[in-house]
């Protein structure tokens, strides 16, 4: 059954989980994929372009072509060379465009370390259910991954394990919030990156255009649903390899995005922190970050940490992909 619904990705350094992150997508019924190579000598590319249902567009004179005609250009513009997150917004764009083209109805704009999650069900099924619903535009809670060992490899095959998000949180008793207030994985924020989830948006919804890299906007009045049944699973900084470069990709870059909106106060002080870890250069010092911060591998605590539901085991996408589909 497809879905005629596509998913965009602006990826970089995605080599080792790429043809997973693909494979995955198909097999719960994505149509199509557009993936958006920010480093146009990414090794994944050529790769990438040789396979069906994925369209492969390198960072280069061509797309900044394509940008410059773009409703959301102006506005991100300046920014676009510096900015991941204006490029995304541009590629988003320049992708609903394409996808309009392909005759597909929807477009589902997440990270390339990220899945689409639809517990006992698949994308195809809410896709086509949404097709009979006035909805423009839908929001996805997203879970953050937590690692439990050092080196995870393709991580979507790996990590199984998850921070609830918010939708799924009661409130914590005064024991789970002291746990929580102790455990260097989860304070302060619980979160280390965001908590607002993805969307996506019909492409048939006039006027529509990404705000930022989580939703999706036009003028009037217009249906929006928060889903209460589909996910997206963030699996951030799996490995140390993988959070590791991550940081050394992103360099030294500034406490604010866009010299504007202060990074701590958003999302709390992680980002900034693994920044600076990463920065000094020191292998082993950014390994013990990787340790204290990130991953949790003491089974008594991760024990504690689920018997009060703060996290959850989903091994359903690594089922997936062991399985071969499709």
């Amino acid at each position: 059954m497809t879905s005629h619904a596509a998913i965009v990705t602006t990826l970089r350094d995605s080599a080792a989980v790429i043809e997973s992150f693909i494979a995955y997508h198909r097999a719960i019924g994505f149509e199509h994929l557009f993936l958006f190579f920010d480093d146009p000598a990414d090794s994944a590319l050529a790769w990438a372009r040789a396979q069906p249902h994925v369209t492969a567009i390198a960072r280069d004179d061509a797309l900044r072509q394509a940008w410059s005609k773009l409703a959301r250009y102006g506005e991100n513009a300046a920014h676009a060379e510096r900015e991941v997150m204006a490029r995304q917004v541009l590629n988003v764009e320049h992708a609903m465009n394409l996808a309009r083209a392909k005759g597909l109805k929807w477009l589902l704009h997440i990270d390339a370390d990220e899945l689409f999650y639809a517990p006992g069900s698949d994308a195809a099924t809410h896709f086509n259910w949404l097709n009979g619903t006035p909805i423009e535009t839908v929001s996805y809670a997203n879970y953050e991954a937590v690692p439990e060992t050092e080196e995870t490899g393709d991580f979507f095959r790996a990590v199984t394990l998850f921070k609830k998000p918010k939708l799924l949180r009661a409130p914590p008793a005064p024991d789970a919030k002291a746990l929580i207030e102790r455990t260097g994985q989860l304070a302060p924020n619980f979160f280390h990156f965001y908590d607002n989830g993805k969307s996506a948006v019909r492409l048939s919804a006039a006027g529509m255009l990404p705000k930022g890299v989580h939703s999706f906007v036009r003028p009037g009045k217009y249906a929006s649903a928060q889903s209460p049944e589909q996910f997206i699973l963030h699996y951030a900084c799996c490995g140390f390899a993988a959070f590791w470069q991550k940081y050394v990709t992103l360099g030294r870059f500034a406490d604010r995005w866009w010299n504007k909106y202060d990074i701590a106060a958003s999302i709390g002080p992680f980002h900034l922190q693994a920044r600076d870890a990463v920065m000094t250069g020191d292998v082993e010092h950014a390994r013990r970050f990787y340790r204290e911060r990130v991953m949790i591998d003491d089974p008594a605590l991760l024990a504690d940490l689920t018997r009060h539901k703060l996290l959850e085991r989903i091994a359903e996408p690594a089922k997936i992909l062991a399985a071969g589909k499709p």
